[in-house]
């Protein structure tokens, strides 16, 4: 099979305009190809020639597997409550890279990394072929929070897909872009049937909704973990090296009867660095509220940010119970990659930052907070006491109790076994 992108037919497909909810499958299978076209054509606009066959050939290397279409038949979307992540140190260390920003992400022969608080580094490109500064400049430059929010969804239903033969193949799991839309609370577009009508149609997600998400996909498959990690091997610790992508995925396409080439969906499994922790019996899994999924990244970004620091921090805690272990506002802010603005520190900054708290807790995505000891603000310079400041920050009283039943299994049960039994359900590995 010929695996080249100007081979993607680049005619977007109209939006079927007939008096129901749905849309026509071609027509949206035709859209998303064009915009995947459009992604993968920018993504290698930097590489010669060898490194972009190279490139889309690995998207493509699952485009002919058997019995595709029952394979993404078996995709129920379904957005729960709570989605059980990845919660491993690549997982902090794309997040943190996403976020930073980028002049913290520093030059070096041959590409620019980011060094992560877990002393991971990200680059992009592949191992072989790291991207050039200019092109690697350009991709950072479109890293955001969207792009850890499409991460945390993808690799949460791989997650809950992975033990599902009908919905799984060699590691990866069956994914269709809507579903990451509507984990991110996203509502399609609709319109009157007719002018002063109160019956609505939906016509589908946005154009530029779906060509985010696939950009996040790319972004995200271009990112690379380089590093050493500390794993648990029959109680002693040990360390391991990790060099290679995060995330994989390869596009599944059927052809169409005039012969055009259409997207059914995506295949997406992590990088290798999995199997590193997984072969040695370390597993490393977060509950994630699904409401953080819906903030949005521009009038949430404060909470949003938050929000993901917490998880992280909650599952680092769970094994201990140590959930009331206090934290300074400097740490906080620094481990959720909110940049502290000096200039406005206490008259627009800290108000801003107390807000979100007040916000996540009144989302039941925080227990509770506060702080251990009262600032006085009627005093001049209170920001740096603000800064350094102690706080308590809990998870809600129900993830608690789920964390404390989940470390009271005995290890000795198989985390396969568990998925298996609890297929569709939250995961009961999460301490193994």
């Amino acid at each position: 099979m010929q695996n080249d992108f100007n081979q993607l037919p680049l005619i977007v497909g109209g939006e079927d305009d007939q008096h129901s909810s749905a849309i026509n499958e071609e027509d949206e299978e035709s859209e998303l190809s064009s915009l995947l076209g459009f992604t993968i054509s920018d993504m290698v606009t930097s590489m010669n020639e060898e490194e972009a066959a190279v490139y889309i050939n690995t998207l493509f290397e699952n485009g002919e597997i058997e019995n595709v279409h029952e394979l993404f038949a078996h995709v129920a979307p379904e957005v729960t409550n709570t989605m059980t992540v990845t919660s491993y140190r690549p997982d902090q260390a794309v997040r943190e890279a996403s976020l930073a920003k980028k002049e913290n992400w520093r030059p070096r022969e041959g590409e620019i990394a980011y060094l992560a608080s877990n002393t991971l580094e990200v680059y992009l490109g592949t191992p072989e072929h790291p991207l050039e500064l200019s092109q690697a400049l350009r991709q950072i430059r479109q890293l955001s929070e969207s792009t850890v929010l499409t991460s945390r969804i993808l690799l949460g239903l791989w997650n809950a897909r992975r033990y599902n033969n009908r919905a799984s193949k060699n590691g990866s799991v069956a994914v269709l872009l809507e579903e990451i839309l509507q984990w991110q609370g996203i509502q399609k577009h609709s319109r009157i049937a007719h002018p002063g009508a109160k019956k609505r149609y939906t016509d589908g997600y946005r154009i530029e909704q779906k060509q985010r998400v696939i950009q996040d996909l790319a972004l995200l498959a271009s990112c690379n973990v380089r590093g050493t990690c500390s794993i648990t091997v029959k109680g002693k610790t040990m360390s391991i090296e990790v060099d290679g992508s995060y995330l994989r995925y390869s596009i599944v396409s059927r052809k169409t009867s005039e012969g055009d080439k259409v997207i059914i969906g995506f295949l997406v499994s992590p990088g290798d660095w999995i199997n590193t922790y997984e072969q040695h019996q370390n597993y490393s899994l977060a509950e994630v509220d699904s409401q953080i999924f819906k903030l949005n990244p521009q009038n949430d970004r404060y909470a949003l940010r938050l929000a993901l620091y917490l998880t992280e921090r909650w599952r680092e805690q769970a094994p201990q119970g140590n959930f009331s272990v206090p934290i300074t506002m400097s740490d906080l802010l620094a481990a959720s990659m909110i940049e502290v603005d000096e200039r406005h520190l206490t008259n627009r900054f800290a108000p801003k930052i107390e807000a979100a708290l007040l916000q996540l807790e009144e989302m039941g995505i925080i227990g509770k907070h506060q702080k251990l000891a009262e600032i006085d603000i009627t005093q001049a310079r209170w920001g740096k006491e603000w800064l350094t400041a102690q706080w308590e920050i809990l998870p809600p009283l129900k993830l608690i109790q789920e964390y404390r039943m989940i470390h009271s299994i005995p290890k000795r049960r198989s985390r396969k076994r568990l998925s298996q039994n609890n297929e569709g359900q939250k995961q009961n590995d999460l301490f193994d």
